[in-house]
């Protein structure tokens, strides 16, 4: 009798030394959380203002904007989820290039015609408010996950402005006595913008209910940012010019429900 009371007593206490957390399936929980980022914005395509000057898309290091958002994400099983995000995002961006154009160039009395170095600067306003959904996958017992959806995006500042700057020195506007003046300002119609979305995260416990939540996501466009820029009265079309962007964050989650 005695050896059978000892062999259970046994039993009890390596179960109770190899216990682990279970979690239960029929669970769930709800998520709460803010964040503050930045975005890399990239344009795909060119835009155009009323001049002959195309302003080609492409990686600039410079073209970078800031994000604020909040998101609430449901969790049905330990693994799988669903967020919706929103956010103020914005994608200001910047594009430049150098040409030469014949000027008729006044010294004193005379006027002479010379191939004068310009830089075209094609200055885009560019912001949204910006709602997305995504499905979210997160390894059983691990703090990483990744999530993948569509977001849409509505204009808040759409303009595109074009300046040009004589890059040559001793050289300046005659009429301004500067080197910059401004060609022109165009606003476009500001539609509704829709992109593809993955996403890579992390929740990194401060205390029990609250997480430090970093994040990266890559936002690819699956429409174009206008048909038309309208710039002095005429409608100037648009081929195909979109906007790509890279964006990091860093929010304070909390496990609400």
């Amino acid at each position: 009798m005695r050896s059978c009371f000892a062999i259970a007593s046994l039993l009890l206490v390596s179960s109770a030394a190899t216990a682990q957390t279970v979690y239960s399936p029929d669970v769930s929980r709800v998520f709460v959380s803010g964040f503050l980022g930045l975005n890399h914005n990239t344009n795909i395509g060119d835009f155009r203002t009323d001049c002959d000057c195309n302003f080609e898309g492409g990686f600039n290091l410079g073209n970078v904007g800031a994000q604020i958002g909040a998101d609430i994400t449901y969790a049905w099983s330990p693994s799988w989820a669903v967020m919706a995000k929103f956010s103020y995002d914005n994608k200001h961006t910047k594009e430049s290039y150098e040409r030469d154009i014949a000027t008729p160039v006044s010294t004193g009395s005379l006027v002479q015609i010379f191939p004068v170095t310009y830089e075209e600067i094609g200055d885009v306003s560019l912001s949204y408010m910006t709602a997305g959904l995504f499905l979210r996958w997160q390894p059983r017992l691990a703090r990483w996950y990744v999530f993948a959806g569509p977001a849409v995006g509505l204009a808040v500042a759409s303009q595109v402005r074009h300046d040009q700057e004589i890059v040559d020195a001793e050289l300046s506007y005659r009429e301004l006595l500067d080197t910059r003046r401004e060609v022109s300002t165009g606003d476009f119609d500001g539609m509704l913008r829709l992109e593809g979305m993955v996403g890579f995260g992390y929740d990194y416990i401060v205390r029990p209910r609250w997480y430090i939540n970093p994040e990266i996501r890559v936002g690819y466009p699956l429409t174009k940012i206008t048909e038309t820029v309208t710039d002095r009265g005429k409608d100037i079309p648009i081929e195909d010019w979109k906007v790509m962007s890279v964006q990091i964050s860093i929010g304070l989650k909390y496990e609400a429900f």
